[in-house]
């Protein structure tokens, strides 16, 4: 992945299966066009993802082809998400890079199935995930330091960029009502949640690690062997880098356990159980540890404290994102609807979290 070509190339939500068709071309010049086939594998509530198959070659031949959803520039860096996936490629947590285009990007793609609210409570998976997530970690211990040659939490900087972009007022006067309905004190008393949460959240010391910090179900691809039994879990995959960055340890994993819920219907009563929630960090800890432990052993207690007090965090960042894609999104997603519930999770976390 030395020099990744950029295309000067912009797909419109209406062309992409003609555009991919173009980058294909010259991407893979030797492919017969004429028996391409074509698959939309998500149409995501930040991106879409399309994928490109000549069906004479292996599947894991596959090219995919993501787009950016429209005006996500003004929330996301994808000059850092390049940099992202360049850096996860070459600790060989990410696929190969092929070409960067005007709004999007194309990589190989990677045979799997995406997780779902049952699959991801299953302990041989979810044990998967622990351990893939330690291992992405770890990047950020071994001798890898931020781009700028520190490590320190990226999370609040993100929380007040996401907070500076939520409008005054909603361009669409029903959405505004809504906002209004909901939100009854305005944003400001979210806003002057930030500081006091980021001095509780950083006296109770979670590690800084190099975090993806988007670990929802979908972004979670599970490879599996054919046995005589059925199905044998044998690794996971992580997708999508766009909001990868340093952030404290315990917000990573607080995050993927919201995920638990869901994201088209979320369903947050399926946050894990206690024992689900000791094993996983187990199976994390042991990884990122490189010991075996005990299943008493002190170190799974205070991370799990640490988890319990970064779900408030995840909950404040994705209202605040929730609010920015209600104004700037044109994807057919609630947006506030979803920042309702999470404003309500927010809420009960607080209460029952902060004494």
């Amino acid at each position: 992945m030395s020099t990744i070509p950029h295309l000067p190339i912009f797909l419109e939500d209406d062309g992409i299966e003609h555009g991919s068709r173009i980058i294909l071309k010259l991407i893979r010049p030797n492919w017969n066009l004429d028996k391409i086939r074509y698959k939309l594998f998500t149409d995501g509530i930040t991106n879409k993802l399309v994928g490109l198959f000549d069906d004479s070659r292996p599947e894991d031949d596959g090219v995919l082809v993501r787009v950016y959803g429209k005006n996500t520039e003004q929330i996301i860096d994808r000059k850092a998400e390049f940099e992202n996936f360049k850096f996860l490629y070459h600790a060989g947590l990410a696929p190969d890079l092929y070409a960067t285009f005007d709004n999007g990007m194309v990589y190989k793609y990677i045979k799997g199935e995406t997780l779902n609210t049952s699959t991801v409570r299953e302990p041989s998976i979810y044990r998967l995930v622990a351990t893939t997530m330690a291992r992405f970690h770890r990047l950020g211990t071994n001798g890898i330091s931020a781009r700028d040659g520190t490590i320190k939490s990226e999370l609040w900087n993100k929380m007040e960029q996401f907070a500076n972009l939520i409008p005054k007022r909603f361009s669409s006067p029903s959405n505004d009502l809504r906002f209004r309905k909901i939100f009854t004190q305005g944003i400001e008393n979210l806003r002057a949640d930030i500081e006091p949460l980021k001095a509780l959240l950083e006296n109770i010391e979670s590690p800084v690690v190099f975090c993806h910090n988007d670990l929802l179900l979908g972004n979670i691809l599970l490879q599996s062997d054919d046995t005589v039994s059925g199905r044998r879990p044998v690794s996971v995959a992580f997708i999508d880098y766009e909001y990868a960055m340093f952030n404290n340890q315990a917000f990573d994993i607080a995050n993927h356990f919201i995920e638990f819920a869901g994201v088209q219907e979320p369903d947050f009563s399926l946050y894990p159980n206690v024992d689900l929630q000791m094993d996983w960090l187990k199976s994390y800890l042991e990884e990122y540890t490189g010991e075996s432990l005990d299943q008493n052993d002190q170190r799974i207690a205070v991370l799990k404290h640490q988890v319990d007090m970064f779900v408030i965090a995840s909950h404040l960042l994705w209202i605040f994102w929730s609010l920015v894609q209600t104004e700037i999104s044109v994807i057919d997603f609630d947006y506030l609807k979803y920042a309702e519930m999470r404003f309500e999770q927010y809420t009960k976390a607080k209460s029952s979290l902060i004494k």
